[in-house]
């Protein structure tokens, strides 16, 4: 088993430098931190009770996502990750996700995205055990309230399903967990057909796909492939 997991560029530039703030844009998988910008502003709600959602950004239609894997150059763009429910903090969630996986998670950190906002992110990884060779990192538009939440494992990993799995378990309201538990499966095995396939056509090892999206309630999921690396992005409210 190895002790540490090797991120391609394209997602350690995800996971770590732009966490939950992200956008799948169609640019190359290089340029995805100059092009996390939320694809329309998100107006301000009135205050709502906790667990409801608190924003409606206005972004491109759920019914306009691709439902399949594709290459990583086609990746759709869905929005930056907002507020998933006012009073969500999902600390216990990440709590309960790092003591089941024996995550090592940091204290929280205030980073600049490309459009010069100032979101705050925890940051995790595996120590021991199952839980090495895995990374996590929650990120909050308003500092306070959840609106992204990352996932890597690497694909060589046996419990890699397991693990990206807990990770559709957030603990908001509205979210289907027996549909994202279908989907995860299904997105996995279509992203490892189509990486295969096009690495046997291209011969290149480091091909690059991204599943289709899911939306439940105030969520949106998308998992990524490399040659070693699962990488699944929830954000917050990103699609209609």
């Amino acid at each position: 088993m190895r002790t540490a997991l090797r991120v391609p560029v394209v997602l350690m530039a995800v996971a770590i430098g732009a966490a939950g703030a992200v956008s799948c844009s169609r640019s190359a998988p290089e340029k995805t931190a100059a092009s996390e910008r939320p694809t329309a502003a998100a107006p301000k709600a009135a205050a709502t009770p906790s667990g409801t959602p608190a924003e409606t950004p206005t972004v491109t239609p759920a019914t306009d996502l691709p439902k399949h894997a594709l290459a990583g150059k086609d990746r759709p763009s869905i929005g930056a990750g907002v507020t998933m429910a006012g009073g969500y903090t999902g600390k216990d969630f990440l709590s309960r996700l790092a003591k089941d996986w024996k995550l090592n998670l940091d204290k929280p950190v205030k980073q600049e995205m490309p459009n010069g906002k100032m979101r705050t992110y925890i940051h995790g990884r595996g120590g021991t055990g199952s839980g090495t060779g895995t990374t996590v990192s929650a990120g909050f538009a308003d500092h306070t309230n959840l609106s992204s939440l990352l996932c890597g494992t690497g694909t060589d990993k046996s419990n890699a399903l397991d693990f990206l799995a807990a990770c559709t378990e957030l603990d908001v309201a509205g979210i289907d967990h027996a549909k994202a538990s279908s989907w995860l499966e299904r997105a996995k095995r279509e992203t490892d057909s189509l990486y295969k396939e096009r690495a046997a056509e291209t011969k290149n090892k480091k091909e690059y796909v991204v599943s289709g999206v899911f939306t439940s309630g105030p969520v949106v999921m998308l998992l990524h492939r490399t040659y070693d690396t699962y990488l699944l992005r929830i954000l917050g409210h990103a699609a209609a």
